[in-house]
């Protein structure tokens, strides 16, 4: 789970838009692997890895519960959070 900032837009439409069975998004961005080798975008302002417990039916989505297993730092200043209303014209990568 990535926490983008206002300025991160054009990754946001990267990884809402696109699908990764056309794009390799990864080989657009600077990233690193965590100790479980999940992928971490380096310019996200927080992040955090975390194990599946539950899965959740959702119709046209399935929601996750997970639990933290590996956190970023904390954040030093609270910065401008890219919200879902500054995303919400981002068409997806496939239907939903």
């Amino acid at each position: 789970m990535h926490v983008l900032d206002q300025d991160q837009r054009l990754l946001a439409e990267l990884f809402g838009g696109e699908t990764g069975d056309q794009v390799d998004k990864f080989a657009q961005v600077d990233w690193w692997p965590s100790a479980a080798g999940i992928p971490l975008l380096a310019g996200a302002c927080a992040w955090f890895v975390g194990r599946i417990e539950t899965r959740i039916d959702g119709g046209d989505h399935v929601g996750f519960l997970l639990t933290p297993t590996e956190v970023s730092p904390p954040v030093r200043t609270a910065p401008a959070l890219l919200r879902y209303s500054d995303v919400k014209e981002i068409d997806p990568g496939h239907p939903a």
